[in-house]
Formats: C-alpha cells, structure tokens, sequence
C-alpha cells in the first residue's frame, strides 16, 4: 500500500468518525458541541487544574478558558478555587457533566463494535499492533514540533526561531545578528554557560545561556 493510500484511508477514517459523532451528538446531547464533548472527556473523572487540562487538550491557557466557560454557563463543569492556592482553578464534571461522559463513553464502545463485527480476531490484533506504532510515531512528531527555549535542543540539531523574548534591547541584540522570526539557525556548541550557532550567513555566533533562553525555536527538519 501507498503513503498516499495511508493517508487517504486515516483522513477518510477520521472524517467519517468525527462525522458520526457530531450526528450521534445531535440526537442525545443537543447543546454540546464536538468541541465541547472532547473537553469533557479529557476532565473525565478527575478533578483538574487549568494548566493541565490546557496541557491536554494542547491548547492555550485563553482557548481552555473560554471552553470551560461555556460548559459552565451550560452545567456541564463545576470550578473550584484551590485551598492552598486561591489563584488557581481545578475543574469537574457536574452531574450533568458525567451523564454527558457516560453517553460520549457509551457511543464509543457502540460504534466500535458495530465498525468491527464482520472483522476476525486475529486480524483486529495486527491493525491494532500497527495502529499502536502509527500512535507513537504521530507522538514523536508531536514532540518533535513542541516549540521550546534554544537552550534544550541538542548539538547538531537546526532550527527555526518562533518567537524572541525579552526586553527591547533583547530583542535588538538579536536582531543584529539577524536573528529574528523564521530565521534558521544551526547549534554548533550549547553548554551550561554558552550556546554557539551558526546562522544563514555561515558565521558563528557565542551567545550566553541567559540570553539565549529569549530565543524560542523549533525543529526544522523532520
């Protein structure tokens, strides 16, 4: 099979899937949207603060926030200052929330089974082994594209910058160098006080730990 039969048969797989869900939705829980129902499984049982359920739904902080607040307004999430912090928020699923789960969890297990009835065992077994490794490897490629601090990519690694912290004149040092955004760069040398890269123009470049924590950059190659 093709790469470009994979991919043909993943879209088609989630766009049908995501396409009987929104049907299946519609006909039990009428208010909530795909969207919304994904946030509540993610909470699930679990008593959470908002930067992990951002964390898992790999969203911002401001997008979670206007989600949770929805579900609230709805009655689906009960919010709960934290005793020993008041500044942070823990979130759950009200009664209401669990019933939607429960129905979401329900319809799961429904479509699952209906999709793989006329399939043998033995052959479930291997999509399922393969499947596994196709989530894994879609797992690195997550991580892979994670932005981050120039300071944790490794020696050899080339990468493009996202985004430069930092104060004015930060930002001007860098921009002297020619560094700004989508510039890649190459890191040649990062220690615990120095990071040497090697910019477009081939020159080496010695810029000190602190400074170079400014810089936020992802991987250019795959």
């Amino acid at each position: 099979m093709s790469l470009e039969k994979v991919n043909t048969v993943i879209e088609d797989f989630t766009k049908l899937f995501y396409e009987m869900e929104s049907l299946a939705l519609k006909q039990g829980i009428k208010c909530l949207t795909t969207t919304e129902l994904h946030v509540i499984e993610a909470i699930g049982n679990q008593s959470l603060s908002m930067n992990n359920l951002s964390d898992k739904l790999g969203v911002t902080m401001g997008t979670a926030t206007v989600a949770i607040n929805k579900l609230s307004t709805k009655g689906f999430i009960s919010r709960k200052r934290s005793d020993d912090d008041r500044r942070k928020v823990f979130v759950s699923l009200s009664k209401k929330g669990d019933n939607a789960l429960t129905y979401h969890n329900n319809f799961h297990k429904m479509i699952i089974s209906s999709i793989t009835k006329n399939i043998e065992t033995e052959n479930l077994d291997i999509f399922t082994d393969v499947f596994i490794k196709i989530l894994e490897n879609l797992k690195n490629q997550v991580e892979f594209f994670k932005p981050d601090v120039i300071t944790n990519f490794l020696i050899g690694d080339s990468v493009s910058v996202l985004d430069v912290k930092g104060t004015p004149v930060i930002k001007n040092f860098f921009a002297g160098m020619g560094i700004k955004l989508y510039t890649e760069l190459k890191i040649i040398s990062n220690s615990h006080r120095v990071v040497v890269i090697e910019t477009p123009s081939g020159e080496e470049v010695e810029i000190n730990i602190m400074d170079a924590k400014n810089l936020i950059v992802v991987k250019k190659d795959i």
